[in-house]
C-alpha cells in the first residue's frame, strides 16, 4: 500500500519529469525529490492568490486559467494543494452506461495515478451529479493522491472530510450520473470549468479558487514566484516596523 500520509505531509513540489506534488499556502515548501527533478529550484510560499500575481508578472491573464467561481472548496484541509493533473472526461450518455467504462476511465487511471496526482474530473453538463464518493476518495487518498476537481457535484462529503481528502466542486449532491452522462477517457485534455486542462499541467487550490498552470510555464513561474515571495516579505517586514502603507506597499 502507498504511503499517503508521507505524501501529503511533505507537501513537496514535483513537476513536469513526472513527479508529482502538493503545495500548502503560506508555509515553506521542501522538494522531497532531488533537486535535478523538479523544475523549482528553490523553496517558495504561494496560495493561488500568489501564484495569479506570478503568473501576471510573466505575461499571462489569469482570467483564461482560472476556473469558473462556482467551484468551490466542498472538503477543505487549510492549505493550498497543487499537484499535476489526471484528468477524466464524460459526456451526455446516448445509450445505457457500462461498468467497463467505469472501470477503465475511472478505476484504472486512479489505481494507476502517481502519489501527488490531482484528479480532474470534467462531467459535460452543467447538472449538479455527484461524480464519486467517499469510497473513491479513500482509494485516492491511499494512492497518495493530492484531491480532486469536478464541475460538477460530490457526495458524501462528511465522511470525506474525516478523511481529510481536499473537494473542490459545485455543490454537494446525494444522488450520481445515473445514465445522464457517461466516462469516455482519461488522461486526456478536458475543459473543466472553463478552463482547459492537460494531463500533467499543474492545478492549485485553496479558498481562493482553482488555477492550472500549464506544463510550458512551471519553469518560468518558479522564478516568478522567488521574485514576488521575496518582494512580498520586505512589504510585510516594513509594515511590522511601522511603515506607512503608502510607503510599504510598491505597486
Amino acid at each position: 500500500m502507498k504511503n499517503h500520509t508521507s505524501a501529503l505531509s511533505r507537501r513537496s513540489f514535483i513537476g513536469a519529469s513526472g513527479t508529482l506534488a502538493a503545495l500548502s499556502g503560506m508555509t515553506t515548501l521542501a522538494n522531497s525529490a532531488p533537486a535535478t527533478s523538479s523544475p523549482f529550484s528553490k523553496t517558495v510560499n504561494a496560495s493561488v492568490s500568489f501564484i495569479t500575481d506570478a503568473l501576471r508578472k510573466i505575461g499571462q491573464d489569469p482570467k483564461k486559467l482560472v476556473m469558473n467561481t462556482d467551484i468551490q472548496a466542498l472538503v477543505y484541509t487549510g492549505k493550498t494543494v497543487i499537484g499535476p493533473a489526471v484528468t477524466c472526461k464524460w459526456e451526455l450518455a446516448h445509450e445505457k452506461g457500462r461498468s467497463a467504462d467505469i472501470r477503465r476511465f475511472v478505476f484504472r487511471p486512479l489505481d494507476n495515478a502517481l502519489p501527488g496526482s490531482f484528479w480532474v474530473i470534467a462531467s459535460g453538463t452543467d447538472e449538479i451529479l455527484s461524480m464519486f464518493g467517499d469510497v473513491i476518495a479513500r482509494a485516492c487518498l491511499r494512492n497518495g493522491l493530492v484531491g480532486a476537481i469536478t464541475d460538477s457535484g460530490c457526495r458524501d462529503i462528511q465522511s470525506i472530510q474525516e478523511m481529510g481528502f481536499p473537494v473542490f466542486a459545485k455543490g454537494a449532491v446525494p444522488y450520481g450520473p445515473g445514465n445522464i452522462i457517461r466516462p469516455v477517457a482519461a488522461n486526456v485534455p478536458v475543459v473543466c470549468a472553463g478552463v482547459e486542462v492537460n494531463p500533467g499541467d499543474l492545478l492549485a487550490a485553496d479558498k481562493d479558487g482553482i488555477i492550472v498552470i500549464p506544463k510550458a510555464l512551471i519553469h518560468e513561474l518558479d522564478k516568478s514566484l522567488q521574485a514576488r515571495t521575496k518582494h512580498e516579505m520586505e512589504m510585510r517586514e516594513k509594515i511590522d516596523a511601522g511603515e506607512s502603507l503608502e510607503k510599504a506597499y510598491a505597486l
